[in-house]
């Protein structure tokens, strides 16, 4: 019993309980402001972009670009398309075909 005081005397010890809504707890329990947070624009806009791809089964960048819903946190011109999904083709969630764009292996899975 006193090895068991000896470890705990530089440790602390908290219990709480916190309740009300899901959301209303997460809220409470998420950091206020971490690296990942400026990310996540970032994101959001490359999910929107891999859905919009899906959603086409593929398209030109320029089709890309004319149906990226409204709610891209960064303009995504025709040019930020073929940027971004340059970078998504090295992760096999997109591949280029002629000049088209076409969802990748990896979206499948």
């Amino acid at each position: 019993m006193a090895h068991d005081e000896d470890e705990n005397a530089d440790g602390v010890s908290v219990s709480m309980e916190i309740t009300g809504s899901y959301d209303d707890v997460i809220s409470k329990l998420k950091s206020s402001s971490t690296e990942r947070d400026a990310v996540g624009p970032l994101l959001g806009d490359v999910q929107l972009l891999l859905e919009t791809v899906e959603r086409m089964g593929g398209g030109t960048r320029s089709a890309i670009a004319d149906q990226l819903p409204p709610e891209m946190t960064a303009d995504f011109d025709a040019e930020a398309v073929v940027e971004t999904c340059q970078v998504l083709e090295r992760y096999d969630l997109v591949v280029l075909e002629g000049n088209t764009w076409k969802p990748g292996p990896r979206l499948g899975e």
